[in-house]
């Protein structure tokens, strides 16, 4: 007997004020839930690649994707949908079923991020949601970012055109970073499958 499957298409769209006018970009991603198994384990995956917001001349934001991906959404719906959060067999079906757009809790955003040079990943910067001004600039702040269960196909290739360094070879990678990740964003772990993971 087949164990159920519970998968959706999901859109993260991150607003931004600049200058009192509304930036927002979005990305969509897909996640799966399988039942648990004989070990009492809900087997999960995902994939996608991360949203971006386009701030023209102060540079691009970035909304990472990683673990958190695959629970975003029973953070934000689970009281909408009437269910524990921890209540798989019955929240994730209605997930499933369900179309609509709410926003993400603010403690549930995903991880924010930056470059002062694109080409380069060792100019990341962690991006403060509750001041990204700081980062970019008087007169930018974050709107709220939204959730969307969608019918929408999972968008690919946006992020590999702003990030070149996303598709060196592992070797030039770990070597710009003096031997390992340069990826280096204080208090996180973040790697290249943060910008762009096509699961397995």
């Amino acid at each position: 007997m087949f164990a159920d499957v519970w998968e959706w298409n999901q859109k993260v769209t991150v607003e931004v004020l600049v200058d009192g006018k509304v930036v927002s970009g979005s990305a969509v991603s897909h996640v799966w839930w399988q039942e648990a198994n004989a070990l009492g384990v809900y087997p999960s995956g995902y994939k996608g690649e991360a949203t971006v917001v386009d701030l023209g001349r102060r540079g691009q934001l970035f909304a990472l994707i990683g673990e958190e991906t695959k629970y975003i959404a029973q953070y934000t719906r689970h009281d909408h949908l009437g269910y524990r959060r921890g209540d798989y067999e019955r929240l994730l079906p209605a997930i499933m079923r369900f179309r609509g757009t709410k926003d993400v809790p603010r403690d549930r955003y995903p991880l924010l991020v930056t470059f002062t040079d694109p080409n380069d990943p060792r100019t990341v910067r962690k991006v403060d949601p509750n001041v990204i001004s700081a980062a970019f600039g008087p007169g930018v702040s974050l709107s709220r970012v939204t959730l969307e269960i969608t019918d929408e196909a999972t968008t690919s290739g946006k992020v590999e055109t702003l990030l070149p360094w996303l598709s060196w070879p592992r070797e030039r990678f770990l070597t710009a970073g003096g031997g390992r990740t340069p990826l280096k964003v204080p208090g996180e772990v973040v790697g290249r499958i943060n910008f762009v993971w096509r699961g397995t």
